[in-house]
């Protein structure tokens, strides 16, 4: 990844959201679990969730990986599976809850979107967040979200790995995201901004 230099955490923060072709992702180990994926799914659209096996992952990427539970009429989505390094990063074990309780969830801006392009679209994503100030980009999140069905027709869960850029590279994810999330929590509830999306 492209060093971020290293801008002071103060004043406002805005999210600049984009999304785009996950065949572009610069992190290794997303390319990986796409072609993971799409081996398991063979000519369907998604495979099953007994299809695959988070054991088949490296063990550092298992912590960054969480899954979804999926009810598309009406929209809603619990975690199934919360890993380890995002319970670090998020001060919180969010196995069985909405991804809208994840921090910074009173903001209205966590993972809003991303369930919904899943069962909309019936591909995989990559959701691109950079936070920013006046001084620049603070850091940025990226996550490959993955389509999951048990029938062949419906998306039912979502696989999805992360990967957590702060500016500085001593600084660890959790100290900084703990940071931000802070800031944001000072500000009224926003939606973020989202950019067009990459064709």
């Amino acid at each position: 990844m492209m060093a971020l230099g290293v801008p002071v955490i103060e004043g406002e923060i805005d999210i600049v959201r984009t999304f785009m072709d996950p065949a572009g992702s610069p992190v290794a180990y997303h390319l990986d679990a796409l072609h993971y994926w799409n081996e398991c799914r063979g000519d369907r659209f998604a495979p099953a969730w007994t299809d695959l096996s988070l054991m088949d992952f490296p063990p550092r990427v298992i912590p960054m990986i969480s899954v979804t539970d999926i009810v598309a009429e009406p929209l809603s989505s619990t975690y199934r599976f919360w890993g380890t390094k995002l319970t670090e990063i998020h001060g919180g074990d969010f196995s069985g809850k909405s991804p809208a309780l994840v921090p910074p969830a009173a903001l209205g801006i966590a993972n809003t979107g991303g369930c919904g392009r899943l069962v909309a679209e019936r591909a995989p994503h990559l959701e691109v967040k950079e936070f920013r100030n006046m001084n620049g980009i603070l850091g940025r999140a990226l996550v490959l979200r993955m389509p999951l069905s048990d029938d062949g027709e419906t998306v039912n869960h979502g696989l999805n790995v992360y990967y957590f850029e702060p500016a500085r590279s001593d600084q660890p994810m959790a100290d900084f995201f703990q940071q931000v999330f802070d800031k944001l929590r000072e500000r009224p509830p926003d939606t973020g901004k989202e950019k067009p999306r990459t064709p």
